[in-house]
């Protein structure tokens, strides 16, 4: 049991209270006034103070001093800022500690508690401290950083201070520029002129990336290049004298950024202007005895048109050749033939001269020339060569020949006109090109018999002093034909070929030839011909080499036999063959297969008394085998059950052989055998059934009335 505290020892161990040994009640330890504030701070408290009534005598190991210690620190005492004011990544706030630790007579008691604080002198561009970092500041725009350490700390009830020093990065400083022109492009007309443009050129002040102050006009200098001219924002084009189109550029470039700007210039091509043309004089040639027509001038008449440049008719010249000519109706005149006349006017030509999109029209006289007789001349000899039959028998025979040569006789005038003044006449020489089986005999031409089957012909010449004329003769050729031989090589017109149904290839031999007939006599010369083949089965590749017609036939997988007839058609005659092909069906079976899943012919199942459903699968399918082969293909096969007992329900479905016994209720087992047999091979599987037997209990009454 503890000793009750006194007031003197109350006052040694607290440093509270009064002297004396009387005993300090509960209600009067609590009264008691703390002194000090902060770490100076000196209290009491009870210990089991629930424990005590209000006017109970308290323990002094129940009675404690009350101390605090404080904590005041930052894990960094400054704070960063960029231009825009967001803290820097790595230290986005100070990280205040502000606590107070509880001592029970210098003993630490309980968890530490948190101090409040308050922050002042902070500087104006500095935000509100947040409830939680980052801390932020306004933006700088300023082209210097700032800071402040003036910041000021201090912790509640312990008055414990510190100072913060916050830092800004000075503002980031750019520049913008404004430089367009317009209009980009100017055209003038072929006369020139003069137009402006507008210029606008400025620099603008960044901050931090944005607009900062007012635009700033900035200089630019100006170059001109091409045709154009003129300073400041006028651009003049002069005339243009020429005819192509012209252009120029103005090139303004920016003080400071040396960027470019250009001021695309075009003008018209320049034209000329042209006077009306004045001309004078001309001639044309006179039209002959013989008549004819004048339409052109033979000496042109002389001209002028001056010309000048865009609408001006003076200035840029003279012209005297250059120009093009039309003329009006042509004069003409007819052939004075024989008649005597003098030279004579026999009408008016006009030409128009037309120069650059002038005319001017000029007037000449028209004259025929005089008609006088100029004495006799011969024609040229003219050769005529006739026959009295133009062909030749192919048996041969002859033909008369007819040839004459005669010349005209005429008066001659200036005209060109003549008159026919008698003729004279010869007899030509006659020969040949020398065809062979052909003679020439005087007038009579004679051939031979022609057995060749092409017509042959002979040109005959008549000739005299230097005048020619020629006759073709043509004998026919020889009348000629052909008897077709076209027969199987067994002397028949058909026959036959069977192939084995796993396929072969077999061939037919025929004979294809012909012998000419000359003029109705069969000569002794064959000549073979050549043969076509038409419904040739898709089964069977049927060829022809020589005279040979092969059939490849392919394996018959089926159990009908199949067949098909070629023709053989001979193709100068059409005479035809027949080869019927045929070919045996396939010799089809099949392999059976049938067992239960565990690779064996028989299975069991085994019931419970009560009565369930179990089932046994089982494999049941065959296979194809085509002349001997077995395919891969597999075909199912169904299955019949037998010696299915009353007792259970047994189905197959599928390759699932399933029974469902009812309940037994009998002491004894029982058991049945189904056979499952395949259906179309009878091949077998046997199920053994078995059923556990009853279990039968009885109860005995034995009443005593």
């Amino acid at each position: 049991m503890g000793e009750i505290a006194t007031w003197s020892a109350v006052k040694t161990k607290v440093g509270l209270g009064k002297t004396g040994n009387d005993c300090p009640t509960k209600a009067e330890l609590l009264a008691l006034s703390s002194t000090g504030t902060g770490e100076n701070y000196v209290g009491l408290e009870l210990s089991n103070a629930s424990s005590y009534g209000n006017n109970e005598c308290v323990k002094l190991e129940d009675i404690h001093k009350v101390t605090y210690k404080y904590t005041f620190t930052t894990r960094y005492s400054s704070v960063s800022f960029d231009a825009l004011g967001n803290p820097s990544s790595s230290n986005q706030g100070f990280g205040f500690i502000s606590t107070k630790q509880k001592y029970w007579d210098g003993v630490a008691n309980g968890s530490e508690i948190t101090v409040n604080y308050v922050i002042s002198n902070k500087p104006a561009w500095v935000a509100n401290h947040p409830s939680a970092p980052p801390w932020t500041a306004s933006e700088n725009l300023g082209l210097t950083s700032r800071s402040d350490s003036n910041t000021l700390v201090t912790q509640y009830e312990s008055g414990k201070t510190f100072k913060l020093t916050f830092t800004q990065a000075a503002a980031s400083q750019s520049w913008s520029y404004g430089w367009s022109v317009s209009p980009t492009s100017m055209s003038f007309g072929a006369t020139g002129g003069t137009k402006t443009f507008t210029v606008t050129s400025y620099k603008q002040e960044l901050r931090n990336g944005h607009n900062y102050g007012n635009q700033i006009a900035l200089t630019y200098t100006r170059a001109n290049s091409g045709s154009v001219s003129g300073s400041g924002t006028s651009v003049t084009m002069g005339n243009n004298t020429s005819t192509s189109t012209r252009s120029g550029t103005v090139t303004l470039t920016q003080a400071e950024t040396g960027k470019k700007l250009t001021v695309s210039c075009s003008q018209s091509a320049g034209y000329k202007s042209y006077s009306e043309i004045t001309a004078s004089g001309g001639a044309v040639t006179d039209i002959p005895a013989s008549g004819g027509t004048r339409s052109s001038f033979s000496t042109m008449p002389s001209y002028s048109q001056t010309w000048g440049w865009n609408g001006s008719t003076t200035g840029g010249g003279t012209i005297t050749s250059g120009a093009s000519i039309s003329y009006g109706t042509a004069v003409s005149a007819g052939s004075l033939g024989t008649t005597v006349k003098s030279r004579t006017r026999v009408g008016t030509l006009t030409g128009t001269l037309s120069l650059n999109g002038k005319t001017k029209s000029v007037s000449v006289p028209v004259y025929q020339a005089a008609n006088e007789f100029t004495g006799y001349t011969y024609g040229s000899w003219i050769v005529s060569l006739m026959a009295s039959s133009y062909t030749i028998d192919n048996t041969g025979g002859s033909v008369t020949l007819y040839p004459s040569a005669s010349r005209p006789r005429y008066a001659n005038y200036t005209s060109g006109s003549n008159t026919r003044d008698g003729s004279d006449s010869a007899t030509p020489s006659l020969s040949t090109n020398g065809t062979s089986g052909f003679s020439l005999s005087g007038t009579t031409l004679r051939a031979s018999e022609n057995t060749s089957t092409s017509s042959r012909s002979i040109r005959v010449f008549a000739n005299y002093d230097g005048a020619a004329d020629y006759v073709d003769i043509t004998q026919g050729g020889a009348s000629v034909s052909y008897n077709y031989y076209f027969y199987w090589n067994g002397a028949g017109a058909s026959e036959s070929i069977h192939h084995a149904a796993s396929g072969d290839t077999l061939s037919k031999t025929f004979i294809s030839y012909k012998k000419k007939i000359i003029n109705g006599s069969e000569t002794s010369d064959t000549y073979d011909v050549g043969v076509n083949l038409s419904g040739t089965p898709s089964w069977s590749s049927v060829t022809v080499s020589g005279e040979t017609v092969s059939s490849k036939a392919s394996e018959n997988t089926e159990e009908s036999s199949r067949s098909a007839t070629v023709t053989v058609t001979q193709r100068e005659s059409g005479k035809k063959l027949t080869l019927d092909i045929t070919q045996g069906g396939a010799s089809v079976s099949y392999n059976y297969y049938f067992y239960w899943n565990g690779a064996g012919a028989s299975e069991s199942i085994h019931h419970a008394a009560s009565g369930d459903t179990l089932s046994k699968t089982f494999i049941s399918y065959k296979k194809k085998i085509i002349n001997g082969s077995e395919t891969s293909d597999t075909y199912d096969v169904g299955v019949n059950l037998s010696g299915t007992p009353s007792w259970s329900s047994v189905t197959v479905s599928g390759e699932t052989v399933s029974s469902k016994a009812s309940e037994n209720t009998e002491e004894s087992s029982r058991s049945a055998t189904v056979t499952v047999t395949q259906r179309e091979s009878g091949k077998k599987l046997t199920l053994d059934i078995t059923q556990n037997a009853a279990t039968i209990i009885y109860e005995y009454v034995f009443n005593l009335v």
